[in-house]
């Protein structure tokens, strides 16, 4: 894969791919405000929660919809940003999963639209 941004035809229109990494969290929904603040606090121009989120992990399985009780279930969280940020995440998650489960997921992916997802400098 190349760091240089890559041209694409689409009906006429030319758009530019640019690389990025995703990072892809999933915590307890007791967890989610701690998530937010620090997806924030590390740069996160934006991001999507999914909720009631159901599978199997090493902690046996989770059900999605938990009734009268969202602070059980599961929550996803996605984003995009460029290394230092995703490292600021990594590290503040780092102490939470060593105290409670949840996992995280780190990929290489592609953008269209870069100022979308990067922090202007003031």
């Amino acid at each position: 894969m190349t760091d240089q941004p890559q041209d694409t035809e689409t009906t006429g229109k030319k758009h530019r791919l640019h690389s990025l990494k995703k990072i892809e969290i999933i915590v307890r929904g007791e967890k989610e405000k701690f998530v937010q603040d620090l997806l924030e606090e590390c740069g996160a121009t934006g991001y999507t929660i999914h909720r009631d989120i159901a599978g199997r992990g090493s902690h046996g399985f989770h059900e999605g919809r938990l009734l009268f009780n969202d602070r059980a279930g599961l929550v996803m969280f996605f984003t995009v940003g460029d290394e230092e940020m995703i490292d600021c995440v990594m590290d503040g998650l780092t102490p939470l999963f060593e105290k409670s489960s949840g996992v995280m997921f780190v990929s290489e992916t592609q953008v269209v639209r870069l100022e979308k997802f990067l922090e202007e400098d003031e």
